[in-house]
């Protein structure tokens, strides 16, 4: 099987968050037949339907499947070039995104990420949203992290390993400098 280009992968990731193929193709700097080529580049490759053709766009479950595959290599490119890059800054930061309930982002959520952005190098981009469907959006990959009522984890597929992210507000830090851990299985 063929394998999905970066080109690709960046091409999926615009048209989401733009919601049309003529955002996508202004926000990437090509025509808009160049970003429907490359979407059906990508479901030849796959074999399957990705996106459905509405207005905003909406992902198949496959398409689902390949945004968070999209949204990991974009994490690991970022992760790469920090790494090369050490002592070095071009001012941009790594959007990381959480989804988080109103009550703890009222309370004590962002005390905890208080001097993370600094220190990591990335963006928090919250989705507030209740807590009961935080984990919706962790299993969709549209968050890469939640704050969830749900008791059990909610495993994640990675390349190298499954990432369990889950903290419910029983569990929430009781002080500013507690971080967040990410748990090999």
């Amino acid at each position: 099987m063929q394998r999905f280009t970066l080109e690709q992968l960046a091409t999926l990731l615009a048209l989401v968050s733009e919601g049309s193929f003529e955002a996508a193709a202004a926000r990437l700097h090509v025509t808009p037949s160049a970003v429907s080529q490359r979407v059906k580049a990508m479901e030849q490759t796959s074999g399957r339907v990705l996106v459905q053709r509405t207005t905003p766009v909406r992902l198949t479950d496959a398409g689902d499947v390949l945004l968070r595959y999209a949204r990991q290599v974009e994490l690991l490119e970022a992760d790469t070039v920090r790494q090369l890059h050490e002592g070095r800054s071009d001012g941009r930061a790594f959007p990381v995104s959480l989804a988080v309930n109103a009550d703890s982002l009222a309370t004590w959520f962002l005390d905890s990420l208080a001097g993370f952005g600094e220190t990591l190098g990335v963006a928090f981009d919250l989705h507030r949203e209740d807590q009961e469907h935080t984990t919706r959006l962790l299993r969709a990959g549209t968050v890469m992290a939640a704050v969830t009522s749900t008791r059990r984890p909610c495993r994640v597929a990675s390349p190298s390993r499954s990432v369990r992210c889950a903290i419910t507000p029983s569990q929430r830090p009781r002080s500013s400098s507690a971080g967040c851990r990410t748990m090999a299985a």
